[in-house]
């Protein structure tokens, strides 16, 4: 089976976007060690050469970004088939969504690759482009899956009667439908009034990578990035935008320091921000209390895992948070809210990890609270969660299995 996947982003060496698609890489990992032929094809608009490409904005970021036509990323190759990008608009005879199709379309053609309906097959996440990627498809002659994660589900169909329409066409005319969780499975059949098919599809976690770290290896990493060693670290990863809870995280942190002042909240963020985390600490009085790191290496991140004695993410919605996983997997005791798909991985509160209501900051203070007090249950919890990550989640080559299998018996349909 020859999968020709289309993330809607992918780790690149650049600022903020090394973080870019890091799951659906780890994904795509899984896929070829369960033993898919697999690359990656990520459309991208059309930009004329230097000093042309300065004469627009939109040339201009694209010219700044400099994708090249192929690379490999980690032993995966990628291609970046250009969409006729044309400027002034008036240039522009086709909509976004045709040209995005003509670049699929015409990267098979340019290349000579034959395509062969009973070997290959595409496979996209994020519905909105996945419209996009099952027309080029089915115009191929191909089958296609989509994968659904999150605000594509969430957000996306709700604003406006256009976007709903398309993702409606694109969730009933799949050919395989994907979620990262029930959640957004049943979320979707509910909008579009049906009762369609989904494989239910973790994304899975190294736990092998992500595991608890031993003294020597805490202590060096605690050296390494400043973080003091005689408070509580709470550890937070997510983008600094408001839907991630982190006003909702510092306004708790207010109400705990009032009886505790015995810790540090280290954040890890990446991408753009809706707010400046420092400026929000401070002006709340926790700029003693609130260690910024900003963008940490996917590499690096187990050992900032280890530090910490609580991980805390307050989502308003997510689809299924990783770094949830990733910390369970550490075994740290997590406090997330009981939103979307986390109640599929921290599936008893309480036992492996602590759920609360989205927005709720004293149900928030709380929870950190007694887990800043109770040294037994933070062991306790991380101890637990470990083990559920280890013994049922599964890490990315066991999930991808199944994905795999649900793939190929869709060929053959």
């Amino acid at each position: 089976m020859r999968i020709w996947a289309f993330p809607s982003m992918y780790p690149y060496d650049r600022p903020g976007m090394t973080w870019a698609g890091i799951f659906a890489h780890r994904q795509y990992k899984g896929l070829i060690a369960n033993g898919a032929e697999l690359k990656v094809i990520i459309p991208v608009p059309w930009n004329p050469p230097f000093p042309f490409s300065q004469l627009h904005p939109d040339w201009k970021k694209q010219a700044e970004l400099g994708y090249p036509a192929q690379r490999t990323h980690d032993g995966i190759t990628i291609y970046y088939p250009r969409i006729a990008n044309m400027r002034p608009n008036r240039f522009v005879k086709r909509t976004y969504r045709e040209r995005y199709v003509d670049s699929i379309i015409n990267f098979f053609r340019k290349n000579k690759i034959q395509l062969d309906p009973a070997k290959d097959i595409f496979y996209s996440q994020w519905l909105p482009d996945s419209a996009m990627v099952q027309e080029a498809a089915h115009l191929l002659g191909l089958k296609s899956g989509v994968l659904a994660i999150g605000d594509d589900v969430i957000v996306y169909p709700n604003e406006k009667p256009e976007f709903y329409d398309i993702f409606k066409k694109t969730w009933s005319e799949a050919d395989a439908r994907f979620a990262v969780a029930d959640y957004l499975g049943i979320e979707a059949d509910k909008l579009t009034g049906t009762h369609l098919p989904y494989d239910v599809i973790f994304m899975g976690v190294e736990h092998d990578f992500f595991k608890p770290g031993t003294p020597e290896e805490i202590a060096q990493t605690k050296q390494q990035y400043n973080i003091p060693s005689d408070k509580l670290i709470i550890l937070t990863v997510a983008s600094a935008i408001k839907r991630k809870g982190w006003l909702d995280l510092l306004d708790a942190l207010v109400e705990v320091k009032k009886t505790n002042s015995n810790f540090v909240q280290v954040a890890i963020h990446s991408g753009a921000s809706e707010f400046d985390l420092n400026e929000e600490a401070a002006k709340r009085g926790l700029a003693g209390h609130f260690l910024n790191l900003g963008e940490i290496k996917p590499t690096a991140l187990n050992k900032l895992f280890n530090v910490a004695d609580i991980f805390c993410l307050p989502s308003h919605w997510e689809g299924m948070a990783n770094v949830v996983m990733e910390s369970m997997s550490s075994g740290l005791p997590v406090i997330t809210t009981r939103v979307s798909g986390h109640p599929e991985v921290i599936r008893e509160s309480g036992i492996t990890g602590i759920l609360v209501p989205p927005k709720d900051v004293t149900a928030l203070a709380n929870a950190i609270q007694d887990l800043l007090t109770d040294k037994q249950k933070r062991v306790y919890l991380g101890a637990n969660a470990r083990q559920f990550i280890v013994n049922e989640w599964g890490n990315f080559h066991y999930n991808a299995a199944k994905l795999y299998m649900k793939l190929e018996s869709t060929l053959k349909e």
